[in-house]
This record gives structure tokens, C-alpha cells and sequence, in this order.
């Protein structure tokens, strides 16, 4: 069994290693939304891919903090009251990146929902002027002749 310092530092460790894993997630949050706002989506998708690769670490990672969560913070033993303190810090940084990771993975929906509606319009008009270009192509050359204005 380890002791409850070695169980303080590794709780520091995960929290530290949490902290830079959602830093990367942010990041490349950023850029998605960037990649998808340039509509450059073969980037886009290898950017997704790295980071299904970062999802999966913090997912790691919390399975590993998992057992902490049941302890009661204040039974913890500490190095030093700074240690302690950093940790805290560390912690409550991670919870502003993972809400800010949300924020942006929110942004980036709704930006490739708006991006995908553009792109249906669009397409939509291209099947109109098609469909009008084959109904003029259908019609008889007598009739076609016979709608044209002259001025």
C-alpha cells in the first residue's frame, strides 16, 4: 500500500498531465473552428482524428482520477500547504479549458450545421436551373420557338 503523500503526488501528477492534455484539446478546438469557418475540410478531418487521439487520453485520464473523487479532500496528506494549493489551481484551470473545449466543439456544430444548410441551398438551386435547363431541352423546337421575345 502507498502512502498518502505518494497518493497526493500522483493525484498532482493526473491533475497536471489533465491540464496539458485539455490545453492541446483547446487548441486544436481552435483550429477546427478555424479549418471549418475556411471550409478546408480534408485538414479538418485529420485534425479530428488527432483529436479523437487527445479525447481518448483525457478519457484515460479521468478513469485514473476516478478513485479520488470518492476521498474526502480535507483526509488528504500533503507535502506542503503549497503543493496542495498548486493542485487546487491546476484543478480549477482544468475546468475552465474543459468548459471552453465545450464552448468551441458547440461552436463548431452549429458553424458546420449553418455550413451544411448553405451548402443544401445551393445544391438545390443547381437542381432548379437543371431541372428548368431539362424542361427546355424536353420541350418540342416549335414550341421553343415560339416563346421567344424579339424586341
Amino acid at each position: 500500500m502507498s502512502s498518502p503523500t505518494t497518493n497526493t503526488e500522483r493525484l498532482a501528477a493526473l491533475i497536471s498531465t489533465k491540464q496539458q492534455v485539455l490545453e492541446i484539446l483547446v487548441q486544436l478546438s481552435r483550429r477546427q473552428l478555424a479549418l471549418i469557418a475556411a471550409g478546408d475540410m480534408t485538414t479538418l478531418i485529420k485534425l479530428l482524428a488527432g483529436k479523437q487521439t487527445v479525447m481518448n487520453q483525457l478519457q484515460t485520464l479521468e478513469r485514473e482520477l476516478s478513485p479520488f473523487r470518492d476521498e474526502d479532500p480535507e483526509q488528504r496528506v500533503w507535502a506542503s500547504a503549497a503543493e496542495r494549493t498548486a493542485c487546487q489551481v491546476r484543478a480549477e484551470q482544468c475546468n475552465v479549458l474543459l468548459a471552453e473545449a465545450m464552448d468551441l466543439e458547440k461552436k463548431a456544430e452549429a458553424t458546420m450545421v449553418d455550413r451544411r444548410q448553405a451548402a443544401a441551398t445551393a445544391l438545390a438551386a443547381v437542381q432548379a436551373g437543371s431541372d428548368a435547363r431539362a424542361a427546355y431541352d424536353s420541350m418540342p423546337p416549335t414550341l421553343l420557338a415560339s416563346l421567344q421575345v424579339e424586341g
